[in-house]
C-alpha cells in the first residue's frame, strides 16, 4: 500500500490523504450550519434547500470515501491506496 501525503495549504506540513479528505468533510458539512444560520431556518423546511442539503452531505460523503477509491496506476497493474 502506498502512503499518499498531502501538503496542508495553511502550515505546509505534510498530512494523510485520509486526514485531509475528513478535514475536507468536515469544513464542507459546516457549510450546512453556515447556511442555516445565514437563512435564519432549516434546510429541511424547502424543498430546494433540501435539495442543497442532500448535495452537500453526498459531497462530504464522497470526500470521506476517497482515500479508499484512489488507484494508482504502475505499469500493467493497478494498486489501490
Amino acid at each position: 500500500m502506498i502512503d499518499i501525503k498531502v501538503k496542508n495549504p495553511h502550515s505546509n506540513e505534510l498530512e494523510s490523504f485520509y486526514t485531509y479528505c475528513s478535514r475536507l468533510s468536515k469544513r464542507n458539512n459546516s457549510v450546512l450550519y453556515l447556511l442555516e444560520s445565514y437563512l435564519g431556518r432549516k434546510l429541511l423546511e424547502d424543498p430546494q434547500l433540501t435539495e442543497i442539503r442532500d448535495i452537500l452531505l453526498t459531497v462530504s460523503a464522497d470526500i470521506t470515501k476517497l482515500h479508499n477509491l484512489l488507484v494508482i496506476e504502475s505499469g500493467e497493474t493497478d494498486e489501490g491506496l
